[in-house]
């Protein structure tokens, strides 16, 4: 706001010097004078300008804080989208998805190779690698499980409708990218022309084996859009139920839908951990580094550790990993498991 304030004054000459005195942020206007009157001027107080730069400045500033404020919002949004239970966002900001399609040991080393690719957008250390195998889409008595492998029991994971599954934990400031990597993998795995894709391992059959895929809030899930992008062959994408989730055919075609926060997964015991595939599949014989440096990295760390369930029903790493398989690779060849 400017303050006008009328000053008399001596003839403009005078005026002038006067005005060569004052401080910068004023100056004066002479205002119309008759000829029977000395000029009088105005003291104008002006605001103090800063320079255009300064401006310019201020603008980008704004801009980069205004960026990075709806970045930290795009994150929290997510978060608050999908929260719900243990196996949503934890307190350090993750989101655990888990996808299956046949035998979890070789989709684990397939994930495995997702999260540590150099340029992908996990860029992992093996310490840091989240890929567990386990069992989910099923519902046992007891939620807090343990879910077992064949033990013939109540906690035998077929006889609940449950299906082999790898868990892979995302980071929710990049889980759209991060979950994008892990559903091309997914659906890459397929053979088959469109309409007609057959699971990887068409040795093992029967609804343990089905195709599956979970994530907090299941198809509601914002998240769920990403993984449906994924789906170049236009595979059916179904709702899961549960234990009549169909038969395992590997030319099923179609992939069940769960949500987490209903039906969760469960981690399968020690020996099934970082497990050699059972035939001569794509990176077969896994290296040593997987199945031995890795594997008793991640039980010193805690990460795979007992779960109640019989150990050693399957000896680890395999034999295939073990024997003379793993020099002459000829000696391997796809079967089933069970």
């Amino acid at each position: 706001r400017r303050r006008r304030l009328p000053v008399p004054c001596s003839p403009p000459t005078r005026a002038r010097l006067q005005s060569d005195r004052l401080p910068r942020r004023y100056s004066t206007t002479m205002l119309a004078a008759s000829s029977d009157e000395p000029a009088k001027f105005l003291l104008v107080d002006e605001p103090r300008r800063r320079p255009a730069g300064c401006f310019k400045l201020t603008a980008l500033s704004l801009c980069l804080t205004a960026l990075l404020l709806a970045a930290r919002r795009s994150a929290a949004d997510l978060i608050g989208q999908v929260s719900g239970t243990a196996t949503t966002v934890d307190s350090k900001g993750t989101i655990d998805v888990h996808l299956g399609n046949g035998c979890f040991w070789e989709r684990q080393w397939a994930y495995y190779k997702v999260e540590t690719e150099e340029n992908g957008p996990f860029q992992r250390k093996d310490a840091d690698v989240t890929a567990l195998v386990g069992y989910a889409g099923g519902m046992v008595a007891n939620a807090s499980g343990p879910v077992c492998y064949h033990t013939g029991d109540a906690r035998d994971y077929a006889a609940h409708g449950f299906a082999e599954t790898v868990k892979v934990t995302l980071d929710a400031a990049s889980a759209e990218k991060q979950l994008a990597a892990l559903a091309k993998d997914f659906f890459g795995s397929f053979t088959g022309e469109a309409g007609q894709r057959v699971r990887p391992d068409p040795g093992d059959r029967g609804g343990a084996y089905r195709s599956v895929f979970g994530l907090p809030g299941g198809m509601a899930s914002p998240l769920y859009k990403v993984f449906e992008r994924g789906n170049a062959f236009r595979m059916l994408l179904k709702p899961g139920a549960g234990k009549n989730d169909g038969a395992g055919d590997p030319a099923e075609n179609t992939v069940y839908v769960y949500d987490t926060n209903e039906r969760p997964f469960y981690v399968a015991e020690e020996y099934h951990q970082f497990h050699c595939d059972f035939s001569m599949s794509s990176g077969m014989p896994y290296p040593e580094s997987y199945w031995n440096n890795l594997f008793e990295q991640m039980k010193t760390s805690g990460r795979v550790k007992p779960t109640g369930c019989p150990e050693g029903v399957v000896p680890h790493p395999g034999a295939l990993c073990s024997s003379p398989a793993r020099i002459f690779p000829m000696f391997g060849r796809r079967s089933s498991r069970t």
